[in-house]
Parts: C-alpha cells; sequence; structure tokens
C-alpha cells in the first residue's frame, strides 16, 4: 500500500457524517426524538468544519514548507 498524507479534514468529516447519518437513523426508527431543525443543520455544520480543517490544514503545510526552504533543507516528496 502507498503512503499518502493524513488528511484530518476528511477523518473529521467522515466520523460526524457517520454520527448524523446514526442520529437520522434512530430519529427514523423513533428511538430517539429529535427536532428537524437541528438534523437540518447537522449536515452543513459538518460541511463548514470540514472545510475550516481543510484550509487550516493546507496553511499549516504551507507555512511548514516555506520555513524549510528559507532553512535550505529539502522539501519532502
Amino acid at each position: 500500500m502507498t503512503r499518502h498524507r493524513f488528511e484530518p479534514a476528511r477523518l473529521a468529516m467522515g466520523l460526524l457524517l457517520c454520527g448524523a447519518a446514526v442520529v437520522y437513523l434512530l430519529d427514523g426508527l423513533g428511538v430517539i426524538d429529535v427536532h428537524p431543525a437541528p438534523l437540518a443543520l447537522m449536515v452543513p455544520a459538518t460541511l463548514m468544519l470540514g472545510a475550516v480543517l481543510a484550509v487550516t490544514t493546507v496553511l499549516l503545510r504551507h507555512a511548514r514548507t516555506r520555513r524549510r526552504r528559507r532553512a535550505g533543507a529539502p522539501a519532502p516528496d
């Protein structure tokens, strides 16, 4: 298996969307009673959090790369 970069935004979005799916499922089965407003806001809030995490990750990686270039160290592959 080839190595790849860790993507915290993908991990967070996957976990949060799975959680939202479980809440939708439990509400649909009648196990829990959730008002429609929080259910309608779960998915967009998860997508916004994922976007913020992705942008933060890109900015941190860019800053790290710039620091390494200034120090004269070779950039990793």
